[in-house]
């Protein structure tokens, strides 16, 4: 290969990695895109169908961590059954909000993973949501029963359980991510498969087209 190849190779080469590390960070994105985005989250719906909510003050630190621009934290409940899940959904540079994954963030709270996260998806009106569930055990001393935790990233109300969020999205300004989390006990070992409700599931089926409609709507003009 002719030399001036390959340093016009290793020049191109050393360029899109420079251009891929500047989109990813947010160095050269402009940060109206960002906060547009992040306002989007006040259009999500705190009622809709049979669920209605409360919200869940959030650690300013917790934020900062995370570096969320913007973040929605309630509690929503079934007006019928009273079961509840608690929702955190964040807005950021897609760099940050991508890199935090839940491993890290609930270990550091004294709670254990249990098993390897499993992907799930949910049908809706406009296709199919995909996202990441698994379990986290409580110290052996508490009361509280396991807990539940499923999450996803996504642009425009639209959701992936990506397993490379950085990689995946690294091309888009602004990215959200979800959470969603409830107590789960335990199912005997001796119950058949799938008899227990998915209530995560259930909601998401509910809860995500109605987020659609609020992320995907233009931005309001200045």
């Amino acid at each position: 290969m002719p030399r001036w190849l390959v340093i016009g190779l290793a020049v191109v080469g050393l360029i899109a990695a420079a251009v891929l590390e500047g989109v990813t960070s947010g160095r050269w994105r402009p940060s109206e895109d960002v906060r547009a985005a992040a306002a989007k989250l006040d259009a999500v719906p705190t009622a809709f169908g049979d669920w209605t909510s409360a919200e869940v003050p959030m650690n300013e630190k917790v934020l900062a961590v995370a570096e969320a621009t913007g973040h929605v934290s309630r509690m929503y409940t079934h007006r019928k059954n009273r079961t509840q899940v608690v929702v955190l959904l964040l807005c950021g540079e897609s760099g940050p909000i991508g890199a935090h994954t839940p491993e890290v963030c609930y270990s550091g709270n004294g709670l254990s993973m249990t098993g390897t996260p499993q992907k799930k998806a949910v049908g809706l009106p406009t296709g199919t949501a995909t996202y990441w569930s698994v379990l986290f055990d409580r110290p052996p001393a508490a009361p509280e029963p396991p807990l539940r935790v499923c999450w996803a990233w996504g642009t425009d109300g639209n959701w992936q359980a990506s397993e490379n969020p950085r990689a995946d999205f690294a091309l888009h300004g602004a990215l959200y991510k979800l959470y969603v989390q409830r107590p789960e006990a335990r199912a005997p070992e001796s119950a058949p498969a799938g008899t227990t409700p998915d209530v995560i599931a259930e909601f998401l089926t509910d809860f995500l087209p109605e987020v659609k409609k609020a992320l995907a709507a233009p931005s309001a003009q200045p």
